[in-house]
């Protein structure tokens, strides 16, 4: 198992993370990248194929979505990688089940990537999620790759910090890891390793 858990990729030069990445993928790999929310003008979707392409030096990216085929969502199995975006968190979990990439993303022995959104979609529970629940999901589970929360974007100040001892005392979760802006997480088998600065909160 591989994962990376990032916060964002918008203007993210972290060497560590790009470093990491160019030893995962290889130059002429394809990225599977799975968007939150359909994106008709792609707008989302060309912004992270120009990080890659720039930052990580990959850009053999293509775009997967709720209203994907079967076909293309059965293409997660053969991807070199696959990338879960940004945007709406139960939007994007709600997805994943549908089309039936849950199943196929559990399975998956190539590098996933987590983009906030994207990442706690990996976790256990989806609860910490800022987005608004306006689908009314009434499952929060996630994926469950990993036995931690997750909390993106994360601000060392005393909203953050009650967030997140709230959350895990709700959800029964002994552990959040706490993402900076510009930091990463990989989970390499059960090894974490930090790519910057990582907080992590345990009961």
């Amino acid at each position: 198992m591989r994962l990376l858990f990032l916060s964002n990729t918008r203007n993210n030069e972290n060497k560590a993370v790009v470093d990491l990445l160019k030893t995962w993928i290889k130059p002429d790999g394809k990225i599977a990248y799975f968007s939150a929310s359909p994106d008709p003008t792609r707008k989302y979707f060309t912004e992270i194929c120009e990080w890659f392409k720039k930052v990580v030096g990959r850009e053999n990216l293509y775009y997967l979505d709720a209203n994907s085929t079967l076909e293309e969502i059965n293409s997660l199995s053969t991807a070199d990688a696959i990338f879960l975006s940004g945007g709406n968190t139960y939007h994007l979990l709600k997805a994943l089940r549908d089309t039936g990439a849950d199943q196929l993303i559990k399975k998956a022995k190539t590098p996933i990537i987590g983009v906030s959104a994207g990442g706690l979609c990996l976790t256990p529970d989806i609860g910490s999620a800022s987005a608004e629940n306006d689908i009314g999901l009434t499952d929060s589970r996630g994926l469950g790759l990993v036995d931690f929360g997750l909390y993106p974007h994360y601000i060392q100040n005393e909203i953050c910090v009650t967030e997140i001892n709230e959350f895990m005392k709700f959800f029964k979760i002994k552990e959040v890891i706490a993402l900076p802006e510009y930091s990463g997480l990989a989970v390499i088998e059960k090894e974490l390793k930090r790519l910057g600065e990582v907080v992590r909160f345990t009961k």
